[in-house]
């Protein structure tokens, strides 16, 4: 311990300096993100949809599942910005093309871009989108075309899953009415083939055909109603702002802000770094002190013979720290009859 302040004191300079340059640099560094940084924001509401929205079947690919919870709509939002083609999108409705298109390392652009969206719940039904740049109209900007962006992405991922619902229910639906032309031609051929009274055995054959066709008619209205309902709710899902609504519209910020938690981490950081790189000026010269300037005194050189005895050498408190200043004044200087160097 007592080395390690020797080497602070020696060093209290060299420390000083260093200090002032880590943190007088982390700290402007942090007032110009303070003072550079313009944050907007947009919270948005997700409603709850009618139960019969809902409602899940798997044998039924016609009635939808609806994203509700925030938590949801938010893990959704977060992973659409973590793709290039969404972000590219995004960044082309913008201010920010030219500089897209001009750019030699477009996805290094993107990137920036997307580091800079945050995406957070404030509740069960509640989400915030927020965005920070430098100057303060670019953050507007950005929210406004992501949830444009968003809201037509996910509008033509539902036109693409109707047309492959009513796909499948017109493939079905021709199927039953095949079945259904088959076990009414069945039931009229043998009904003209048997006039009159019927047999027992004919007639449990008759009441058999007219169950085929019973059932071929009811899976007719099955289907038709499955395929009513997922038109009806595809219908429903494409109204504006049914499940997603912007409740606070993000606003151009008219004076710095955002910028005040990455001012307070930069500054830390500065203030770690000065403090690392000091501890270690104390603990690099308190090692190599005794191969720069030697021991402090004879007494910590190895054990030798004596050869000499002085009764008494005063120096300086530098001489003190300084061993060939010592042999030095013992050497050349000359002793009074007290013992006292001259």
């Amino acid at each position: 311990m007592q080395r390690a302040l020797a080497a602070a004191r020696r060093y209290q300079w060299v420390i000083l300096a260093v200090l002032a340059v880590v943190w007088g640099a982390g700290l402007a560094s942090a007032y110009v993100v303070y003072k550079t940084t313009y944050e907007t924001q947009a919270t948005i509401w997700v409603l709850r949809p009618s139960p019969e929205l809902t409602a899940s079947d798997p044998n039924d690919p016609g009635i939808p599942v609806i994203q509700t919870l925030a938590s949801q709509q938010a893990e959704l939002l977060s992973q659409l910005l973590k793709t290039d083609s969404f972000m590219r999108d995004v960044v082309e409705a913008t201010s920010l093309k030219p500089a897209l298109d001009a750019a030699s390392d477009p996805e290094r652009l993107l990137d920036t871009v997307r580091r800079r969206f945050k995406v957070e719940t404030l509740g069960t039904n509640m989400v915030r989108v927020s965005y920070a740049a430098n100057d303060p109209k670019t953050p507007v900007e950005l929210v406004n075309t992501a949830l444009i962006v968003r809201t037509q992405r996910i509008i033509a991922a539902r036109v693409l899953s109707d047309a492959s619902v009513g796909t499948i229910y017109q493939k079905e639906f021709e199927t039953a009415q095949s079945q259904m032309a088959a076990a009414q031609k069945d039931l009229t051929d043998f009904t003209d083939a048997h006039p009159g009274t019927l047999s027992s055995e004919n007639a449990s054959h008759q009441g058999q055909l007219q169950l085929a066709v019973d059932f071929a008619q009811a899976r007719l209205s099955e289907l038709r109603g499955r395929a009513d309902r997922a038109a009806v709710s595809a219908a429903v899902l494409e109204m504006s702002g049914l499940e997603f609504q912007v409740v606070d519209q993000p606003r151009e910020p008219t004076k710095p802000t955002g910028g005040d938690k990455p001012a307070m981490l930069q500054a830390a950081v500065a203030m770690f770094a000065g403090l690392l790189l000091a501890a270690m000026l104390v603990i690099a010269g308190a090692l190599l002190a005794d191969h720069v300037a030697g021991p402090a005194d004879v007494g910590r050189l190895a054990p030798t013979k004596l050869f000499a005895t002085v009764p008494r050498v005063a120096s300086s408190r530098a001489e003190q720290r300084d061993l060939r200043a010592s042999l030095a004044a013992i050497a050349f200087d000359e002793v009074d009859p007290g013992g006292v160097a001259s």
